[in-house]
């Protein structure tokens, strides 16, 4: 009797060991993934994400699937699978290419087939995926089997999932409004007489701005009118500040701005106010004492140019004299 129940003890211990035995051969004769990555697009907890993952296989001729179980993540319904977009060097898992949810944590890819040794191979898992719902940490298994599910390679990969994964980037940049005048002095090109009409060089304005409705240029006249202080006489200004252009005539007094545009690159558009839109010799619009506005941008610029020029005629009695002349202001501001 002692004997009968030793053998049925002995029996019962072979039979527990294989037991044993079957339900660990599978994870103990598996082996490592040479290297494997998970990588989600939204770390985020609780955020809709795709999943890239990378391994390395050790065995690769019998795998058919390549199974994908999150240790916190949940899977949701419409997953599926992409090979795009893979990092340089990574290889497109070969076959074609299923992508089932098995649960609500294991994604697995079927139509797998043959794998190369040592060869890098990416796949993307593009919907259906959300991260936890709260920050942590958390272990994800890649794993690759036969058709049968019998497992071949495996290896655990830690995840965090995080409060927020997005940074902010601000930048200021800040308003500009360059405006300069290429000299102080503006001289007629030749003595002023009562047979022609003659014209100053001309001075220049150069303006660049990032001001999105672009810049105002104002002028004003300190006399309205070439005067000298020798003499006591002077060539008045023509015309209505503000009106429409006038042209000089030789023989009568006749001082007028005239005033003429070349657009720098930009937005909107340069031009010439109105009254100050002359021919460049002999018609431009009259001068004030007060700042009026001489030409217009409607948008931001660089380097626009404007020139300045006056015409003069006069009566053949003007008095003679070396000193007549006038002072002008020349201002510009940008409009933000």
């Amino acid at each position: 009797m002692k004997i009968l129940r030793s053998v049925v003890s002995l029996l019962s211990v072979l039979v527990l060991a294989a037991i044993l035995f079957s339900m660990s051969s599978q994870s103990v004769l598996a082996a490592q993934l040479t290297r494997a990555t998970v990588r989600y697009d939204r770390m985020q907890a609780n955020t809709p994400s795709n999943v890239y993952v990378t391994f390395i296989p050790v065995t690769g001729a019998t795998v058919a699937k390549v199974k994908l179980i999150f240790g916190s993540a949940v899977v949701g319904a419409g997953v599926s699978v992409s090979v795009t977009n893979l990092d340089t060097g990574v290889s497109t898992l070969p076959g074609t290419l299923v992508a089932a949810r098995t649960g609500t944590s294991e994604v697995d890819i079927t139509g797998v087939t043959a794998l190369s040794v040592g060869q890098t191979y990416g796949f993307n898992i593009n919907i259906g995926i959300s991260t936890p719902a709260s920050p942590g940490s958390a272990f994800d298994i890649v794993k690759t089997t036969t058709s049968g599910d019998a497992l071949i390679d495996q290896t655990t990969v830690a995840v965090q999932y995080l409060s927020s994964d997005q940074v902010v980037i601000t930048a200021n940049v800040p308003s500009t409004f360059n405006f300069s005048i290429t000299g102080t002095t503006d001289a007629f090109t030749g003595n002023l007489s009562s047979g022609s009409v003659v014209s100053t060089i001309g001075v220049g304005v150069s303006v660049s701005t990032n001001a999105a409705k672009g810049w105002t240029g104002w002028i004003k006249s300190a006399n309205a009118a070439l005067s000298s202080a020798t003499t006591g006489e002077s060539i008045g200004t023509t015309g209505v500040v503000g009106g429409s252009t006038v042209t000089c005539t030789s023989g009568s007094d006749c001082y007028i701005l005239d005033v003429g545009v070349t657009a720098g690159t930009g937005s909107g558009s340069l031009t010439a106010a109105t009254s100050y839109a002359g021919n460049g010799t002999t018609s431009g619009g009259a001068f004030s004492t007060s700042l009026q506005p001489f030409v217009f941008r409607t948008g931001k610029t660089n380097n626009d140019t404007v020139w300045l020029k006056a015409h003069v005629a006069m009566i053949a009695t003007k008095a003679a004299g070396s000193d007549y002349t006038d002072t002008w202001t020349i201002v510009g501001a940008g409009n933000f």
